[in-house]
């Protein structure tokens, strides 16, 4: 069974993310997608590997789930001889998935993938965003941290950290574009609250 888990992982992150476009369209008008879409080269890559990552992600999963035993010699650490790892796998992903979908929420008519260059729909510092700055992209960590530990492959910690370098990237970008639209609020804002953790990449 615990086999399958990757994979069930994959779908409900590709699910909670396909639910929250619906949600966008139906309730704003608007579907908030402008991933791929950029006017720079850098930030049009940077997008295309996000899908790249995403496909190894549901392709590992699915290797995992129809033949196990194709990934034996790849573990890092060999799940039969860490029995506690899908549990508490499944446990960090599940967690993620939660405050993915709460973050996605708060956001409301502000929520986006990608940069929408000369919206204003309003900055949101309420709810877990009193916290932390980028609690969408620190709950996709979480949820790949978990599938990390349900499928403790080397492809699995590579992809984990280039989605991280990939994230902080985003959120520099994010941050300039921010602070032109906000201005001193957001710079405010930004002084008092970390980057992922709180207290932690506050805006000096």
């Amino acid at each position: 069974m615990s086999r399958f888990l990757p994979l069930v992982g994959v779908v409900l992150l590709l699910g909670i993310i396909g639910w929250r476009v619906s949600w966008q369209r139906r309730r704003y008008g608007n579907r908030g997608i402008r991933f791929l879409r950029s006017a720079r080269w850098q930030e049009q890559l940077r997008d295309a590997l996000g899908v790249v990552l995403v496909l190894f992600l549901a392709g590992q999963a699915v290797m995992a789930a129809a033949s196990p035993e194709s990934l034996a010699s790849r573990y890092v650490i060999e799940p039969p001889s860490v029995a506690i790892l899908p549990v508490l796998g499944m446990a960090v992903l599940l967690g993620g998935a939660v405050l993915l979908v709460v973050a996605q929420l708060e956001l409301g008519a502000s929520w986006r993938i990608g940069i929408e260059q000369g919206a204003r729909p309003g900055l949101v510092t309420s709810g877990v965003y009193r916290f932390c700055r980028n609690p969408i992209f620190f709950a996709i960590l979480i949820v790949l941290t978990g599938y990390t530990l349900l499928l403790p492959t080397r492809l699995s910690l590579v992809l984990l950290v280039s989605a991280f370098v990939g994230m902080r990237l985003q959120v520099l970008t994010e941050e300039a574009y921010l602070s032109k639209a906000y201005g001193a609020t957001y710079r405010e804002y930004a002084r008092g609250v970390g980057r992922f953790l709180p207290g932690i990449g506050r805006l000096r």
